[in-house]
């Protein structure tokens, strides 16, 4: 909520919030589209189960809530109560898709309810560095060369709310990577390129097919094996014998499981009441209304209060879904707030994302027996300076 005087001068204002590379706004999270053969009423109905099922994996980023006996008997009963709109779409390929646009307050509602998890809109973006095999020839999969491959990794990724990247290979892309280095995971090399597209994430994949008979450990059929790097840090690992799509749709939902595990805000936790956040740095209304903007956008914030602006600091009251540690997570990942008394970032400010998060971690719960061992204390003070856009 904001001061009435303050709240008339920002109408005036033109908001423009920026992003920073690692990360990127997803949009259509409560949004669910299903491929459909017709549009009667059992296929409609089949087919809204389908797309609440989807929405709610993509807003925890897991599929594990699909596992709550609450969530069944939802899908199940009500899940028309939950959809505010629906349409038939057709694409390009004359393929015809049933559309439903969620109440996201509704299906946050239910995802709170059951203890869920809920992963914000700002996620990490990896590019995809698959080389398929086939007999002695080895491509990197492209747009271009094997659009039904790339069509699936990108559907599969808007499925789970996971943004991907799939390089293009133009002539100076050629000159720069070969399939060699994806192949043998030359991760440095990778790395570099997968900068140039944006992304801090990156995996390297191989697909290639295998005979049971000369390889007893694997079935007959394809193999796809990868690896997920930060930066030039290794992350996670999988592989999936299969078929080339199946292993590809694992391949995605791998890497949202990861992801989700990392940044989505865990609603089981206790929570905390009330957080104090002051923020030094605003020179301007419009510096105010984008702070303003990217706080009440936080996860784990339900509603926000200014309580005051003097000297170019403003101090925000915060009421949480989650804890306090939520807070400082989800403002670790954008590029405009410096949390002031951090030694993580004065001491090594090259960390990747995932060490960062985990020094804060490890930082604020050692902050929180400190705070057991000398008094009970009500209200949580952050402060964090804004350095612009």
């Amino acid at each position: 909520m904001t001061h009435p005087i303050i709240k008339l001068l920002l109408t005036v204002v033109v908001i423009l919030i920026s992003t920073s590379a690692p990360a990127v706004e997803v949009e259509n999270l409560y949004r669910g589209k299903i491929l459909v053969t017709d549009k009667t009423q059992k296929t409609r109905v089949k087919a809204h189960r389908w797309a609440i099922e989807q929405v709610l994996t993509k807003v925890t980023g897991s599929r594990d809530i699909l596992e709550d006996k609450t969530v069944q008997y939802e899908i199940r009963v009500r899940t028309a109560n939950y959809i505010k709109s629906f349409s038939f779409v057709t694409d390009e390929q004359d393929r015809t898709f049933l559309v439903d646009e969620f109440d996201q307050t509704k299906i946050d509602q239910l995802i709170r309810k059951v203890n869920g998890a809920i992963w914000g809109q700002r996620r990490p973006l990896t590019s995809i560095w698959l080389v398929l095999e086939e007999g002695n020839r080895r491509q990197i999969v492209t747009q271009d060369n094997f659009p039904q491959l790339a069509e699936v990794l990108n559907q599969s990724a808007e499925n789970r709310g996971v943004p991907v990247v799939i390089p293009t290979m133009d002539k100076q892309r050629q000159e720069r990577i070969y399939v060699s280095d994806v192949w043998a995971r030359f991760d440095r090399v990778v790395a570099k390129e997968s900068q140039q597209l944006g992304a801090e994430h990156f995996v390297m994949a191989r697909l290639r097919y295998v005979d049971s008979l000369n390889e007893p450990e694997y079935k007959t059929g394809w193999l796809l094996d990868y690896q997920l790097f930060s930066s030039n840090q290794f992350l996670n690992e999988g592989s999936f014998n299969t078929d080339q799509f199946t292993s590809l749709r694992e391949l995605i939902n791998s890497l949202g499981d990861y992801f989700a595990k990392q940044y989505a805000i865990d609603n089981a936790q206790v929570q905390q009441d009330e957080v104090v956040l002051t923020i030094s740095g605003i020179n301007s209304m419009l510096d105010l209304k984008r702070v303003e903007t990217q706080v009440n956008s936080l996860p784990p914030v339900k509603k926000s209060y200014l309580t005051a602006y003097k000297s170019g600091q403003i101090t925000f009251k915060l009421w949480l879904s989650g804890q306090t540690l939520d807070v400082i997570k989800a403002l670790e990942l954008l590029p405009n707030f410096n949390q002031l008394e951090n030694p993580v970032k004065e001491v090594q400010p090259n960390l990747s994302v995932e060490e960062r998060l985990d020094r804060l971690t490890n930082e604020y719960i050692g902050n929180l027996d400190d705070q057991a061992n000398k008094a009970e204390t009500k209200n949580t003070i952050l402060h964090y300076q804004w350095v612009g856009a």
